[in-house]
């Protein structure tokens, strides 16, 4: 089978040369002279209608793709310098966050210390009081035996005074009267 193009142009295949082959064969100046003009013409055309606008969009469409891309790296750069303050803000946090911890234990342990220092300071003056009541209470216990040995003494110089009794009876009533006192 033969292609289609050898059919024209053999004009069906009973002529040697048909319309397709003499045109395609057959050259002619003022044709080529119009051709060439037409192609100017069409070419001027095209670049008067069509590039320019068509290269105008294509420019505007270049324009927004790099202020789109130049947004984008804005953007990006934007979100580092977020992320890199936030996290600097974190940090700062942290640091903020210990020394308040150690400022309190700073303070927990100078109450304590305040404490303790008062309850020490308390309990020595509570001491303090009660040695000076003991010592009270000791003069007093001494002043009452005193007060006590004096009657006493008064109360045997006045029974053997009474009696008037030799050694022996003396040395009897002391022992009586201190047993008298022990028991």
């Amino acid at each position: 089978m033969l292609p289609a193009v050898m059919i024209f142009a053999s004009g069906g295949g009973g002529e040697s040369e048909g319309w397709l082959g003499r045109w395609l064969l057959s050259y002619d100046f003022g044709l080529s002279i119009w051709s060439i003009i037409t192609f100017f013409v069409v070419l001027a055309v095209l670049r008067w209608k069509a590039w320019g606008p068509l290269t105008a969009a294509l420019d505007a469409r270049e324009k927004s793709i790099k202020e789109s891309l130049e947004a984008a790296d804005r953007a990006k750069a934007d979100a580092d310098k977020v992320s890199q303050d936030y996290d600097e803000m974190i940090r700062k946090a942290r640091i903020e966050a210990q020394e308040i911890v150690a400022e309190a234990k700073k303070a927990g342990e100078k109450v304590k210390n305040d404490i303790e220092a008062k309850a020490s300071s308390q309990a020595d003056v509570i001491v303090q009081q009660a040695k000076v009541q003991i010592e009270n209470e000791k003069t007093a216990a001494l002043k009452e035996i005193k007060t006590l040995v004096v009657d006493f003494s008064l109360d045997v110089a006045g029974k053997l005074i009474e009696k008037n009794l030799d050694a022996d009876d003396n040395h009897k009533f002391v022992e009586q009267t201190l047993t008298k006192f022990e028991g």
